[in-house]
């Protein structure tokens, strides 16, 4: 029996100096091939090269970049404005718009004169807009602005607005004084001698 345990104890320190003899000579290629790698990876950063598909791909990202940043976002009509969509007379009314109103009326509110020119305030499609001479709305450019007067043009198509109440104050002055304003308190004017008072 002494025998086959030597003989078993011979080939197991073998086997042992074998594993441990390949295992040194894999983890020297292994380092070997590491240095080489980081030799040639110094090497190109020492001479400026880079790898081309990453370069590629960076000019790309910053052309897009800077294409994005150069982009300027505008828009010609409000994208939140639901009255060019939903033109039913209860949203209409439960948001406080006129049904009159929102169709393609131009009505001329007010006009205001001041030291940056004449502008004018006109109901158009339910919003109220401020324009000035030059200034386009609905498809018309603005003309002329005097006192109570838009003119509007439109190819050869020309459209005056005169200052008009609006449809709401319109009706709450009939329910006041009557369709004709025959309810109209009467107001009387006296002239008083500034020596009375």
């Amino acid at each position: 029996m002494k025998g086959r345990d030597k003989l078993f104890f011979n080939l197991l320190t073998f086997l042992i100096l074998v594993v441990v003899i390949l295992v040194g000579v894999k983890t020297n290629e292994a380092d070997k091939q590491i240095k080489r790698w980081q030799a040639d990876i110094v090497r190109r950063q020492e001479r400026g090269y880079h790898d081309p598909q990453l370069k590629e791909t960076v000019d790309k990202l910053e052309a897009d970049l800077r294409a994005r940043l150069s982009e300027q976002f505008a828009v010609a009509g409000d994208p939140l404005d639901l009255t060019r969509v939903i033109r039913t007379k209860k949203f209409l009314k439960k948001i406080g718009m006129e049904t009159a109103e929102t169709e393609n009326k131009m009505r001329l509110s007010a006009t205001i004169v001041g030291k940056s020119g004449t502008q004018a305030v006109v109901k158009y499609r339910g919003r109220s807009q401020m324009v000035s001479v030059g200034e386009k709305l609905g498809g018309y450019r603005v003309s002329y602005i005097g006192k109570n007067k838009v003119t509007i043009v439109r190819g050869n198509e020309t459209l005056t607005l005169t200052t008009e109440k609006a449809p709401d104050s319109i009706a709450e002055l009939e329910r006041l004084f009557g369709p004709y304003g025959e309810n109209k308190p009467k107001v009387t004017v006296k002239e008083i001698p500034a020596e009375d008072l």
